[in-house]
């Protein structure tokens, strides 16, 4: 009986229970309402008073449908994204509340004129992962409450004047894969907190003036696929640590001022394309370990210390693409091996001691445009395979050893846009069917041995802009087509044994400008008579008289052109005899009449 008693209480407790349940969630979800109906307003007013689309709408509840916003099913903004060249932010970067967006997922702003600094409410951003403010003309400090975005995965402020050091905040970025802050005026060294950015994939801090050494912390990045410090004040050995890196595609330090030698653990970095370690001071040989690297595409060290020889594992790397290894003490021959690069299309070993031969194997490289060899001690001949390499675009094998005749073979480079030979051995004529290299922009054949005449087939070369064949031993006239060249812009036969006449005008680049009148009272085989010419040092050249007046004989190597005061002269040694004489016999005559007159 005392359960029947109490079900009619238990049930009325139950029912009130209910019923206050049922006004919480109706005021919750009313207090829910309320805070999204205040956040859409929050967010439509702060566009509105940003001024941003004021060129486009004022209707805020529209905005959805603005370019470059998006929202959520909410109506709830989650990204801002204008294009440039639909509006551009310039200075109202500053008039927008960032705190009003809340779900706020994307800010992309580049290229929008944006100056100051970044706004501080950027920073409180709790749902923000991606932020890219560059290209723009922001500067002041990066604020170090950068580090509090949490859930940020992209961060690009590349291509602004921000100053300062690099906040170590930034480390605290967990979920970061991308940093983009290069082309900055930031100083200071890498904090090494960049080594918790564990998730880190690209890390980019090129063109600033970052001091200080790679910190040993940089091993920590295992995910990076892209390391990029170029262009900055960074000194010290490049850490061994790098060698951890496995998933490195790109790793360029490039301008910098690393010393010490190349770690030989470059080598663990197997997945390495683009390999830039060029004008720094390394020094020491070019590790065998280099070999390794069979996904090489390009291989820059250039303008370093590097000494010794060009390995034999060199020719492991058969993607590469790129070899440039100028500017070193590289010594010895060229490895045989070097012919395996069948993939090459640039290969630059100028400016180094590099001895011996160009090697047969070279002919290999078919798809080779460039091949820079100059200002080494390479002897011999020029292989007249070379005349195989028909892509090639630029040959210069200047300031060597090398000897013997200008292959014939040449004349198949058809591509040939810069053939560069000057301040060699070369004997020999110039070939006639250099001619048929109807693209050559640039031809340096000066400090030679050359003899013969010069080739007026190079009338066909209507490219030409650069031509070059001084000191040598050349003879002969200069072919008259080559004055009417019409892209010509550098041009010396100077210092060769050319003879005949030059036409009294002509145009830049040769630098004759002599009339008829201009020129009396000099020798015509002085050798100032073309001085700061193209013509400069050929003692039998002279200027051309065909077409002055028959007054002006034609010139010879004793006659001195007439001018006035020497025709006065002329005339005073011609007369002044016969007067003398005249006057002699007409005193003689006097006196004799005036002795007949006298008696005797």
């Amino acid at each position: 009986m005392a359960s029947i008693d109490y079900e009619p209480k238990l049930l009325a407790l139950l029912s009130t229970s209910i019923f206050l349940s049922c006004i919480f969630v109706s005021c919750t979800g009313l207090v829910a309402a309320l805070d999204d109906s205040a956040l859409l307003a929050s967010e439509g007013k702060a566009l509105l008073e940003s001024g941003w689309w004021s060129d486009y709408s004022n209707l805020t509840s529209h905005r959805c449908k603005w370019t470059g916003i998006v929202c959520d099913r909410a109506g709830s903004i989650t990204e801002i994204s204008p294009p440039p060249e639909f509006l551009k932010v310039g200075n109202k970067f500053g008039k927008m509340n960032f705190s009003c967006f809340s779900n706020l997922v994307r800010l992309h702003l580049p290229n929008h004129e944006l100056s100051g600094s970044i706004p501080p409410q950027i920073s409180i951003l709790p749902q923000l992962r991606y932020l890219n403010l560059s290209s723009n003309n922001l500067a002041g400090e990066l604020p170090s409450s950068l580090g509090n975005l949490s859930r940020l995965v992209e961060l690009d402020f590349s291509s602004n004047n921000f100053i300062n050091s690099i906040p170590p905040e930034l480390g605290n970025l967990k979920n970061l894969e991308i940093l983009d802050a290069s082309n900055n005026r930031l100083n200071g060294p890498i904090p090494r907190t960049m080594g918790s950015l564990a998730k880190l994939r690209s890390l980019i801090l090129s063109r600033n003036a970052i001091n200080g050494f790679i910190p040993l912390e940089i091993g920590n990045l295992t995910n990076l696929k892209d390391l990029q410090l170029i262009s900055n004040i960074l000194v010290g050995s490049i850490p061994s640590t790098i060698g951890f890196l496995s998933d490195l595609t790109n790793l360029d330090l490039s301008f910098n001022g690393i010393n010490g030698s190349i770690p030989l653990q470059i080598g663990n970095l197997t997945n390495l394309e683009h390999l830039d370690l060029s004008s720094n001071i390394l020094a020491g040989s070019i590790p065998s370990t280099f070999g390794l690297l069979s996904n090489l595409i390009l291989l820059h060290l250039f303008d370093n210390q590097i000494n010794g020889s060009i390995s034999s594992e060199i020719g492991n790397l058969t993607n590469l693409c790129r070899l440039f290894l100028r500017g070193n003490k590289i010594t010895g021959s060229i490895p045989i091996s070097l012919g395996n690069l069948r993939n090459l299309t640039f290969l630059d070993l100028s400016n180094n001691q590099i001895i011996g031969s160009i090697a047969l194997k070279i002919r290999n490289l078919t798809n080779l445009e460039e091949l820079h060899l100059s200002s080494n001690n390479i002897s011999g001949s020029v292989p007249t395979i070379l005349g195989s390499l028909l892509n090639l675009k630029k040959l210069d094998l200047c300031r060597n050893q090398i000897n013997g005749s200008i292959p014939l073979e040449i004349q198949n480079l058809t591509n040939l846009e810069e053939l560069c030979l000057n301040s060699n051995n070369f004997s020999g004529s110039i070939p006639f069917m250099l001619g048929s290299l109807t693209n050559l922009k640039k031809l340096d054949l000066s400090r030679n041995q050359i003899n013969g005449s010069i080739a007026s087939s190079l009338k066909n070369c209507k490219y030409l802009t650069y031509l070059d064949l001084s000191h040598s031993n050349l003879s002969g006239q200069i072919p008259s087509q080559l004055y009417n060249l019409p892209s010509l812009s550098y041009v010396n036969f100077g210092y060769n044994n050319l003879s005949g006449s030059v036409p009294l005008q002509l145009p830049q680049p040769f630098d004759v400008s002599f009339t008829c009148d201009s020129l009396h009272g000099q020798r015509t085989n002085s050798p100032e008579i073309f001085q700061a010419t193209a013509f400069e040092g050929n003692k039998d050249l002279h200027p051309d008289f065909s077409r002055c007046p028959s007054i002006y004989p034609p010139p010879s190597k004793t006659y001195l052109l007439p001018s006035k005061d020497n025709r006065i002269i002329h005339s005073i040694k011609i007369f002044l005899p016969i007067t003398t004489i005249s006057l002699c016999l007409v005193s003689r005559m006097l006196l004799s009449v005036s002795m007949q007159g006298y008696p005797t």
